[in-house]
C-alpha cells in the first residue's frame, strides 16, 4: 500500500508537468482525467486509495496555496519520506534537501485541452523520451535518465497504463533509490508481448526468480 500510494502522488505531479510543449501547460494542476493515461490517478487524488486521498489534506491548506503549487508539495514529501525509509536502512545513503530549493507561485489552470495526446507513449520508447523529456522540457539525456529513477517507486497495473509488475521489487519499490537503475542491469528481462491480450501494450517482464505471477 505504502508504495502504490507514493508512486500515484508522484505519478500525477509527473503527469501534470509532462504536457509542458511551447510555453503551456507543466505543472498547473490541470490533467484531462478521461484521458486513458491518466488511469487510477483519481483514487489518491479524490476517491481515497487504501483510505488516503490528497483532497482531504489540500482542504486544510486550499486558502493558503494554489492546487498547482500543492502537488509538488505533495510529490516532494512523498520523496523525503520514502528517502527517510531508504536511509533508516542504509545511514550512509545522503539526504535530500528539496525544501531549499523550492518555489511558490504555481497558478492553477481550470482547462488544458490542448494537453490531449503530449504524455509520452511507451509504446515508442526512447523517441517518446526525447520528444518529451528533451526537446519539449528541454531536459538533457543525463536529466531525462535521472527523471526516470522515480519509476523505482510503485508498480504498473493494467487497470490503470494497461501494463503490469514491479520496475524494482516490493521492498524497494517502497524506497526512494537507485533501485530501479540497478534492476534494469542486475535482473533477467524478457519481452511480453500484447499484455492481457491488447496488441498495443507491450513491455519487458522479469525472467528470473522476481517474475510477476499474479497477472
Amino acid at each position: 500500500p505504502q508504495a502504490d500510494w507514493a508512486a500515484c502522488v508522484l505519478r500525477m505531479a509527473g503527469h501534470d508537468f509532462m504536457d509542458f510543449a511551447a510555453g503551456q501547460g507543466g505543472s498547473d494542476a490541470c490533467t484531462d482525467m478521461t484521458d486513458p493515461d491518466n488511469g487510477g490517478l483519481p483514487a489518491c487524488l479524490a476517491t481515497g486509495e487504501h483510505g488516503i486521498a490528497l483532497l482531504d489534506i489540500y482542504q486544510q491548506f486550499c486558502v493558503h496555496v494554489s492546487l498547482a503549487d500543492f502537488l509538488v508539495i505533495a510529490a516532494e514529501a512523498v520523496i523525503l519520506s520514502t528517502r527517510a525509509r531508504h536511509i533508516a536502512s542504509n545511514p550512509t545513503a545522503p539526504p535530500l534537501n528539496l525544501r531549499s530549493s523550492f518555489r511558490f507561485g504555481r497558478v492553477t489552470a481550470t482547462e488544458c485541452d490542448f494537453a490531449a495526446g503530449r504524455l509520452p507513449n511507451p509504446e515508442r520508447g526512447c523517441q517518446a523520451v526525447e520528444d518529451t523529456f528533451v526537446n519539449a522540457l528541454g531536459l538533457s539525456w543525463t536529466e531525462a535518465a535521472a527523471l526516470m529513477g522515480v519509476h523505482t517507486l510503485g508498480r504498473a497495473d493494467v487497470s490503470n497504463s494497461g501494463y503490469h509488475g514491479w520496475w524494482s521489487d516490493p521492498e524497494n519499490s517502497r524506497q526512494f533509490n537507485n533501485n530501479y537503475y540497478v534492476s534494469l542491469l542486475a535482473k533477467g528481462w524478457i519481452p511480453e508481448l500484447a499484455v492481457g491480450g491488447n496488441s498495443g501494450k507491450n513491455q519487458w517482464e522479469r525472467s528470473d526468480i522476481g517474475r510477476d505471477t499474479t497477472f
